[in-house]
């Protein structure tokens, strides 16, 4: 069968890599005594499905045809035809070993020299989920669901049996099981999802005070917000996945795949979130990098370069055991608008002593608290004053917020001082404690380290090494949408996906050696 392609075919690669690999995983999941069915060896099955992903098929039936009308799908599989389902269990079954391929096959990268480790590039992609937008229900429309499924059985089992109890149907009769299975864990999704409606934000609420014994400062909920948030929603098809903001496309059922990879495009890291934002996620996926590169022998990672989307100053800050370079993200100063020449009219009234804050507040239909941090803002002893335009620098700040942890002065009058808010001198509080870092100092110091030659040419190398693994593994090999279901399924596909790319790019340096 070797005569029926050429020696240097995809397919006699991908059978040379999987017999280097460790399948004790695999192998461990049959019985040893030889008892049951016959199966099909592992080794091939896992071929087969290497090269598929490799040449862009994930589909099991289409893999069925095309080991019977492709010649390389033949030659992997010596002439045995597996069908779609068997396809189809075997990478089900065996999702946990699949997903623990990567290491290994990250270190085949390394063994063949094509792992840097004095760069690693951070960022992520957003992965369709193979569910659909609008199979997302509220917690009400699932109940109604269910009933509507317990009336239909109902009716069904009336019409087979009379007046008979319904004892005498098969075992195997699943009464739609699979339906009501997606329809609890949509369920379970949702009672793990923070409550954000009125009357669950106010029963959280009262729960706190009762457990505490203390009332909670600050605005309560109101039923009437100009801006409620939504009823919170599950998927009924993937309760794992979510509703992902995307830049072309709006809004997408989908995950979030993180990705590592060096500055010659392997991937060192891959795992799959369920959330839009990328902050969380940098210190677990650099854990994920370090932990890889130690099973693999690829040494330290010198540096972590990533885009303001991971923008924090606790990321910047963070103990990685690397250098970390992260584009800053400068956050707008007072994104409320300057109030006209009416409001100012009155709140130069209240500066003058003629209008009381209630009063004004009534005429302007505000309450009395801006009208009071307003007056403040723009109106000093001797009449209207220049409000700040930027945040107070670290030299401005520090020495007022000193005498704050000193006990000297109140938070209210540091505040005035500053022209800031309670929220921001808290941050500047904890920072001066040594309880976290101040998010500007962290920004400046991470903008002069950018703004250094080597900070520049490190950074200037991250697009060149994250964004070509996407393109590839987007464009070149298709997959722009997750086959299976469900957290553990799609995050044992993604590192499959993964894997895929490294072997090409292994294949690649092979053949230019």
């Amino acid at each position: 069968m070797r005569d029926w392609l050429p020696g240097d075919h995809l397919a006699f690669f991908v059978i040379d890599v999987v017999a280097e690999l460790d399948l004790t995983a695999f192998y461990a999941a049959f019985r040893a005594d030889g008892r049951g069915g016959a199966v099909y060896d592992p080794e091939m099955m896992l071929g087969v499905l290497i090269y598929a992903y490799c040449t862009g098929e994930r589909s099991s039936r289409r893999i069925e045809k095309r080991l019977v009308e492709d010649v390389a799908y033949r030659v992997i599989a010596v002439n045995q035809t597996p069908d779609h389902a068997t396809l189809a269990r075997f990478r089900a079954r065996h999702q946990d070993a699949i997903a623990a391929l990567f290491s290994q096959v990250l270190g085949l990268c390394v063994k063949a020299g094509l792992v840097d480790a004095g760069l690693v590039a951070i960022d992520g992609t957003k992965i369709e989920a193979d569910a659909s937008y609008f199979a997302n229900r509220t917690r009400d429309e699932l109940a109604a669901a269910v009933l509507a499924e317990a009336a239909e059985v109902d009716a069904a089992e009336d019409e087979q049996h009379g007046d008979r109890s319904g004892s005498e149907l098969p075992d195997d009769w699943s009464g739609g099981r699979g339906r009501r299975e997606r329809i609890r864990a949509a369920l379970a999704e949702l009672d793990g999802q923070k409550a954000r409606d009125y009357e669950a934000r106010m029963a959280e609420r009262a729960a706190k005070e009762a457990a505490t014994g203390k009332g909670i400062r600050g605005p309560k909920p109101k039923p009437d917000a100009v801006k409620r948030p939504g009823a919170r929603k599950a998927n009924t098809t993937d309760p794992h996945s979510r509703i992902i903001a995307h830049k072309a496309r709006g809004v997408m059922q989908g995950y979030n795949a993180q990705t590592a990879a060096t500055k010659d495009q392997i991937v060192v890291a891959a795992e799959v979130t369920a959330t839009t934002n990328d902050q969380p996620h940098f210190v677990p996926i650099a854990a994920a990098v370090s932990e890889n590169f130690a099973e693999a022998g690829a040494g330290k990672v010198g540096t972590f370069v990533a885009d303001a989307g991971y923008w924090t100053g606790a990321n910047a800050t963070a103990e990685v055991g690397a250098d970390v370079l992260i584009a800053t993200r400068k956050q707008a100063w007072r994104r409320a608008e300057i109030p006209d020449d009416d409001k100012l009219a009155v709140l130069a009234r209240v500066n003058r002593g003629e209008l009381s804050l209630r009063q004004a507040g009534e005429i302007l239909g505000v309450s009395y608290t801006w009208v009071r941090d307003m007056t403040k803002r723009y109106f000093g002893k001797d009449g209207p004053r220049q409000a700040r335009t930027a945040q107070p620098e670290p030299d401005e700040w520090m020495p007022v917020i000193e005498k704050l942890a000193r006990g000297e002065i109140s938070k209210r009058a540091a505040c005035d001082q500053l022209q800031v808010s309670a929220g921001r001198v808290n941050t500047m509080l904890a920072h001066v404690r040594g309880e976290a870092v101040d998010p500007e100092i962290a920004r400046h110091a991470m903008d002069a380290k950018l703004a250094s030659e080597a900070g520049s040419k490190a950074y200037r190398k991250r697009q060149h090494s994250i964004e070509p693994v996407f393109g590839n593994i987007k464009n070149n090999l298709g997959y722009r949408r997750f086959t299976r279901r469900g957290m553990p399924a799609v995050h044992a596909e993604w590192r499959l996906i993964c894997s895929v790319h490294n072997l090409l790019k292994l294949r690649t340096a092979a053949a230019t050696a």
